[in-house]
This record gives structure tokens, C-alpha cells and sequence, in this order.
């Protein structure tokens, strides 16, 4: 496969089978390959700890709807295709788990978790939220490991910074969720 010339999605997500290629680590932006540094512990553990209060949440509200999934390859932008693999999406829409067995989706979540882990990650994250916004995203939760603290995003609304103590309200896709701050860098035991 001629990876010099711009790839479409599809062509990306065709990579996850070769063998030489660190799938896992790649985004398609404007239609060329980029790296991305492999994330760190509190990286992950922030994943596993937003995961677990989502759970525990939905356990307990029955009529909200929806999945979460992870590092799925979003399809934010065609023509050159540009494809983001936020750490966290979760969908409303749909099928229920219709996103899990996909390499690649043009379906929007409802709801975007990023993690501003690796430098190269924070770099780029202006660019990642608006890629977001811009296409349909209505929230996205922008996480700083260093400051720990979450940038609770919608389009057209000033940010909202929370940190500390502080507990991140509920969103139009959760109206009832409330995470603490603290908890989602707690390293699991």
C-alpha cells in the first residue's frame, strides 16, 4: 500500500492488519499517518476510572442510553479524511455497541473524553476539540494530567475549568453524572 499519497479512512483502517504497523499509536490527519507517543499510566488510569463511574452510573439509571468506546477511529473530517482515536467516545445514537466491532466510524458520540497525556497529544489538542466541535460533537471533557484538571467543552459556551475537590456537573448526554475531579487520577489498586 502507497502510504506518500493521501489515504481516505478506509484505506487507514486497512493498516490495523499489518503486521509492521503500531496501528494503536496512528491518526490520519488531512489525509497522512501520524504517530502518536504511547500514552502513560495516569493516562490509562484515568480511562479505567471515568469508565467505572460511567458504569456504575448507567447501572443506576436504566432509562439513559447509550455505550462508550475506546480509541476508536473517529472520522472528523473527509476530503483529506482526517481520522482522531479520542481515548473515550460515547455514543447515544444508533444501534446499541454498533461502534465496538468498527476500526473507523463517521457515527458522532454524544460525548468525546480526551487525555492531554504525551506531549505530542497536547499539542495538537486545540486542533483535536475543534476538529470535534466542528464536526457534531456536543461535548467533549479535555483532561490535563499535569494540572489535573477537565476542560468541560461545549460549542458555542465559554469552557468550564474543574479541579481539585471539584465535581464535574452532569452533561446533556448525562444530566444526573457527577464525577469527582479527584477520582478520575487516582491510580487503581
Amino acid at each position: 500500500m502507497d502510504l506518500s499519497s493521501p489515504l481516505t479512512a478506509e484505506r487507514f483502517a486497512e493498516l490495523v492488519d499489518q503486521e509492521d504497523f503500531e496501528f494503536q499509536r496512528a491518526e490520519l490527519v488531512r489525509g497522512q499517518i501520524e504517530m502518536v507517543e504511547a500514552p502513560d499510566l495516569l493516562h490509562g488510569a484515568v480511562v479505567f476510572n471515568f469508565s467505572k463511574s460511567l458504569a456504575a452510573y448507567l447501572q443506576q439509571a436504566p432509562d439513559e442510553k447509550g455505550y462508550a468506546a475506546f480509541e476508536i477511529g473517529l472520522i472528523v473530517a473527509r476530503g483529506p479524511d482526517t481520522v482522531r482515536r479520542a481515548p473515550v467516545s460515547f455514543f447515544v445514537s444508533g444501534e446499541r455497541f454498533a461502534e465496538l466491532d468498527r476500526i473507523v466510524t463517521e457515527t458522532r458520540p454524544a460525548l468525546v473524553v480526551e487525555i492531554g497525556s504525551t506531549n505530542d497529544r497536547r499539542r495538537a489538542m486545540r486542533e483535536r476539540i475543534e476538529a470535534y466541535l466542528n464536526w457534531g460533537v456536543r461535548t467533549v471533557w479535555m483532561v490535563d494530567t499535569i494540572d489535573k484538571s477537565v476542560h468541560y467543552i461545549r460549542a458555542g459556551q465559554p469552557p468550564r475549568i474543574f479541579a481539585g475537590g471539584q465535581t464535574i456537573p452532569g452533561t446533556p448526554v448525562f444530566s444526573d453524572l457527577k464525577i469527582s475531579v479527584e477520582s478520575l487520577f487516582k491510580m487503581p489498586q
